[in-house]
């Protein structure tokens, strides 16, 4: 578990991140102070890839995360929120550790760059999912097969016999359609602060990376998520409801500053637009 100085919590200005995602104070180091922090940080801090987009890789540093996601109105991908979320939890006293997935594009497995939290409370490990855009809005559970509910949105987590060792994979029931789509899955092993940088290098620089030419951003909220791609808005609801609105791309700035929370600069935005083709 990675319960030391590996995520450069003293440098995390806590009361600045706490009022940032809307509370007043530290939560305990419990299964409600784990919820109420995942909560908080999911439904306030935004999901975006426009630098992977771009071909740039973002600075993982918890100074450069801070001016960007807790002074700015910016998002990141798991490779930011991941940090962000484990220097806050190192700072209030959880046990955690990181550890590495794999997206199930179509069932299949693609290359390890998923980034994810682990925490211990209440003597039970629990996923704390704040980076993979469409997030749970509540810890999960490791138990096999137990399904849960996250904000009204359904989870469920699973043990694999994969290889030669074990590894647990998460499902979503998408509402739309009532059928459960596998998100992920991942091994318990420790991953540290370099193999997100190393992650965060590959992801925008690749020709292999899933996020190059694929714009998008994804912000959560009570009851509803959008998601914004390269020419629609996508809403879905846990009752089901599921609308999608197209858009041209010089809305883009309106509809990312109303809607998700995101200031874009214009001059990333023309960039943007290029690389995307729109």
């Amino acid at each position: 578990m990675n319960d030391d100085a590996a995520w450069g919590a003293p440098a995390l200005d806590l009361p600045r991140y706490l009022h940032r995602i809307g509370l007043q104070a530290p939560p305990a180091p419990d299964l409600a102070g784990l919820s109420t922090l995942v909560r908080a940080h999911a439904l306030t801090l935004p999901w975006e890839n426009f630098d992977a987009v771009r071909g740039i890789p973002g600075e993982l540093t918890i100074d450069a995360l801070q001016r960007r996601m807790i002074e700015g109105r910016r998002g990141y991908g798991c490779t930011g929120h991941v940090p962000l979320l484990a220097a806050a939890l190192q700072r209030t006293g959880f046990r955690f550790g990181a550890a590495s997935g794999r997206v199930l594009v179509d069932g299949g497995p693609s290359a390890s760059t998923h980034a994810l939290l682990i925490v211990e409370v209440d003597g039970a490990p629990h996923l704390a999912e704040v980076g993979f855009g469409a997030v749970p809005l509540a810890p999960l559970r490791l138990e096999s097969g137990l399904e849960q509910d996250a904000g009204g949105w359904r989870y469920r987590l699973t043990a694999e016999a994969v290889g030669f060792g074990e590894e647990w994979r998460l499902d979503f029931l998408d509402p739309s359609s009532g059928q459960w789509r596998p998100q992920y899955r991942f091994a318990l092993a420790d991953r540290t602060w370099s193999d997100l940088r190393m992650t965060n290098f590959y992801v925008a620089t690749s020709p292999h990376s899933p996020f190059r030419g694929r714009l998008m951003a994804v912000v959560n909220r009570p009851g509803e998520r959008h998601v914004l791609t390269r020419d629609a808005v996508i809403s879905t609801r846990p009752d089901g409801f599921r609308e999608t609105v197209p858009y041209v791309a010089a809305d883009r700035r309106a509809i990312l500053a109303e809607s998700f929370a995101i200031d874009l600069p214009e001059d990333e935005a023309a960039a943007l637009a290029a690389v995307s083709g729109s």
